[in-house]
């Protein structure tokens, strides 16, 4: 099963897009401009940035412990918050950030938490995320169609019915007995029907999501705080200032759900990276940011991310010594 996020080729030729699309922007923006600004980089408000991000990941961290506790899957903190770890790392290097799913992997192979109980302690809380994207993202796009008059909101619009699928599928398959059903052929085959059972099982443990919905929409609110302060961080990290009516940390609570809808997008790219990227530098555009300063800003915020999520290395390596 873990061949399904690791498999080797394909993340070769998903890095190899993604490069040409940031080599892209990189000369649309002027790499002598874009690295002029990285070297005044201020290193208190990065530091900032990274403890937000952590704070939101503990926060992640405690989600999961709710559900597991309540499903009686005994794991210690420190072994889900490794798993995490991971799951992040294995996120940056698929599609539509669906490595995250190697999560449960890691649950089950090193800690023996059954799979179907890992998957509703994953699902659970993501459903809730998506749902929330979905309607953030998607009231800071008619505020950017209405008001900021952006001519051409495609992208924007691809990220948010990519989302929606993606949520659609995964309320489905979390509850949805009938849905589940249609793929009741694959039962009887070797990789697909593991699957399968899987699911079932999942569905069997789903009710705790229901159940402890006050405590994730509330944990909900807070790592989209974290997230944006975050984000907010980055950009004084830089210098970039956006100037609109309202108090700017609140910029980045639109902003963020909105640019981060397109890293679920299913393009063959390390979880979007140079497709969100692009829209993330689109829409600073409109808010008076040079293309050098919105690049770098979207790309620290992506590599800052994907260096804190390094931690999940070792976890990772212990996985593959398994197998």
């Amino acid at each position: 099963m873990k061949h399904l996020f690791t498999n080797k080729y394909s993340i070769i030729i998903n890095l190899l897009i993604s490069i040409v699309i940031i080599s892209g922007l990189l000369y649309y923006s002027g790499v002598e401009d874009f690295l002029a600004i990285l070297s005044t980089i201020n290193l208190g408000w990065l530091l900032l940035s990274i403890i937000f991000l952590l704070g939101m990941y503990s926060l992640m961290i405690v989600r999961m412990k709710i559900l597991l506790d309540e499903m009686k899957a005994k794991i210690s903190w420190i072994g889900l918050a490794k798993t995490h770890f991971t799951g992040m790392l294995l996120a940056d290097l698929t599609p539509a950030r669906s490595g995250y799913l190697g999560a449960a992997i890691i649950m089950n192979k090193n800690y023996g938490i059954p799979y179907e109980k890992a998957m509703v302690a994953i699902l659970g809380p993501q459903a809730y995320d998506f749902m929330f994207k979905i309607t953030i993202g998607g009231i800071a796009l008619l505020y950017l169609l209405n008001y900021a008059m952006i001519k051409d909101g495609w992208i924007m619009f691809a990220g948010v019915a990519g989302l929606a699928v993606v949520l659609a599928i995964m309320v489905a398959l979390l509850f949805s007995s009938r849905f589940l059903k249609l793929f009741s052929f694959s039962e009887k085959w070797p990789f697909f029907g593991k699957i399968y059972e899987i699911f079932k099982g999942t569905q069997e443990h789903s009710n705790v999501i229901i159940k402890k919905t006050p405590q994730l929409l509330i944990l909900l609110l807070c790592t989209w705080t974290f997230k944006a302060l975050s984000w907010f961080a980055v950009a004084k990290s830089i210098g970039m200032t956006i100037q609109w009516a309202y108090a700017e940390p609140l910029f980045y609570f639109f902003f963020q759900p909105l640019v981060t809808i397109l890293e679920f997008v299913p393009t063959p790219t390390l979880a979007g990276m140079g497709f969100s990227e692009t829209g993330g530098v689109l829409i600073l555009s409109l808010f008076g940011i040079g293309a050098a300063q919105a690049t770098a800003f979207m790309l620290v915020a992506r590599f800052k991310t994907m260096l804190v999520n390094l931690i999940g290395v070792e976890e990772a390596i212990k996985l593959l010594k398994k197998n």
